[in-house]
């Protein structure tokens, strides 16, 4: 089962995932997150944590001096790799897959973009974030829920609904 939180920036996305985690962390759960890296509430970047060895990258940052640019960010590609490696020695034994998020920046990884495409082939719950730009190449491999502020409950209801089904 694969389902998909779309959603403007800063509609709730990461939030809802880390909802999510929080209601299923007696569960096996691999995935990974993207938080910002914040200095002085000025966003600098994201990292990418593996859920399973706490392990982290740097995803994208204004200090990277060389990779893919996506908006301000340089992406560090190495790093996604890295943590799709980490990602993968955890990810049979899980029950539940969380990915925050599948974007621009994340799909400059080959290696990413193969993960994700097993990952969504499996028979595992799948829940992801997934940018504005990738909603029409993913909409026949699962539910897609567009988020908003203002519906944020009912999207969490909705997919902890069917999750916990």
């Amino acid at each position: 089962m694969n389902i998909f939180v779309t959603g403007n920036p800063r509609s709730g996305k990461s939030t809802l995932i880390q909802r999510l985690l929080d209601e299923i962390s007696d569960k096996k759960v691999s995935g990974f997150v993207t938080p910002e890296i914040k200095i002085k509430d000025v966003r600098q970047g994201f990292k990418i944590i593996d859920l399973v060895s706490k392990e982290e990258e740097i995803l994208a940052s204004l200090n990277i001096k060389h990779g893919p640019r996506v908006s301000r960010y340089k992406v560090n590609v190495e790093g996604i790799d890295s943590i799709m490696d980490k990602f993968l020695e955890g990810y049979k034994s899980s029950e539940y897959v969380i990915i925050d998020e599948i974007g621009m920046m994340e799909f400059y990884s080959k290696k990413f973009r193969e993960t994700v495409r097993m990952v969504l082939s499996s028979d595992k719950k799948v829940v992801a974030t997934l940018s504005k730009k990738f909603v029409k190449e993913y909409e026949n491999k699962g539910q897609i829920y567009t988020l908003t502020r203002e519906n944020f409950d009912d999207v969490f209801d909705k997919v902890w609904g069917q999750i916990r089904g």
